[in-house]
């Protein structure tokens, strides 16, 4: 009975990862977690409102160079300005972000190593179970990948939700309704409903060619942590004396089921690349001609313009979010996958108590 436990598939997977994580707003790290926390957000809400002040700019300084205004020098001050503000933030930003990922990395590694060295769990997962192969690996390495990809998606999110929200309301404030005189038809807010079409369009033939690629990086992440365990366990083999005899051909096979998984994920991001490089030539045109028939018509100034395509390529940006970051997606959930494994080898709750573990200086 042991042993078909021991060879059992484990439970778990991001899913165990992320209820333990979750612990640490909670509990007496909880005032620092939610005071970086807090920082975080508050430093991504000035971050958006300084490129909504740009935006603005954009319109005042392209109207100020149609009309050759001399107060293009005071709007080229306000510009470095804004520069200078828009560089604290990010300072602030990503001392606040990483300082949020060590702290977490540490309480989680503290966690999981304190429960692979009680109980005997250590010794106990020397049977080559699934999911404890290369527990070093899984401590020292997945927990990184999967902390470190975990926070910044999550600032990331949080920051393409509000600047989408944000610049929605300048294409449908400055862009206006559309009138198409030959078919009487009124077109309301149009940049705004063709900002939104163009990124469902592309977002879905990006989704279309990417979504296989999270599969294929999870194979590859698997097939890699496979290779790692003969090639550890073909070390440990020699190392007690029992020679290598057999170990070149698991090796081998190792190695090929890497090579493979490597050719598909080749071949899904070389797919992803093509529609996001025809994006980055497109995206920055196609605002412009759309505005070409109202500044025609005396409707946009060269300014408005200006401003509306700024705002086009943020949208973009902002609703293309979960496209771009398919592969770090993948990346994070395929780590946070094997510690959640790694967990559930070993039987942890999510409410786990940890062993007091030495400190180092």
């Amino acid at each position: 009975m042991q042993h078909t436990k021991a060879n059992a598939s484990p439970r778990g997977g991001a899913g165990v990862f992320l209820s333990l994580a979750a612990l640490f707003w909670r509990g007496a790290q909880a005032p620092v977690a939610w005071l970086l926390t807090a920082m975080i957000g508050l430093l991504i809400f000035t971050g958006v409102a300084i490129q909504s002040e740009i935006n603005d700019w954009n319109a005042a300084f392209f109207d100020a160079l149609e009309r050759r205004d001399r107060k293009i020098g005071d709007l080229l001050l306000d510009f470095l300005l804004f520069v200078a503000a828009a560089g604290l933030v990010m300072v602030l930003t990503v001392l606040s972000r990483m300082t949020l990922q060590v702290r977490l990395r540490r309480w989680l590694t503290e966690r999981v190593m304190a429960r692979w060295l009680s109980d005997g769990t250590c010794a106990r997962l020397l049977d080559g179970r699934r999911g404890a192969e290369t527990p070093e690996f899984r401590i020292a390495d997945d927990v990184r990948l999967a902390v470190d990809p975990l926070v910044d998606l999550t600032v990331g999110f949080a920051g393409a939700l509000l600047i989408a929200v944000t610049f929605f309301a300048v294409l449908a404030r400055v862009g206006g309704s559309l009138d198409v005189e030959e078919y009487g038809v009124t077109i309301p807010a149009y940049f705004l409903c063709a900002a939104v079409l163009y990124a469902v369009v592309m977002s879905g033939l990006s989704s279309l060619l990417g979504w296989p690629l999270v599969r294929s990086i999870e194979a590859k992440n698997h097939r890699e942590g496979v290779l790692r365990y003969e090639l550890t366990r073909t070390r440990e083999g020699v190392a007690a004396g029992r020679g290598h005899a057999g170990a070149s051909g698991i090796l081998s096979t190792a190695l090929e089921g890497v090579a493979a998984s490597w050719r598909r994920v080749v071949l899904g991001q070389a797919r992803v690349s093509g529609v996001a490089s025809a994006n980055a030539v497109l995206v920055g045109v196609f605002p412009i001609m759309l505005a070409v028939p109202k500044y025609l018509a005396g409707d946009l100034s060269l300014g408005a313009v200006m401003q509306l395509a700024t705002a086009f390529v943020q949208v973009q940006m902002a609703l293309n979010w979960f496209v771009d970051n398919f592969i770090r997606f993948a990346e994070w959930r395929a780590s946070a996958n094997r510690v959640g494994e790694f967990l559930a080898a070993m039987d942890v709750e999510p409410s786990v108590s940890p062993v007091p573990l030495a400190r180092t200086a």
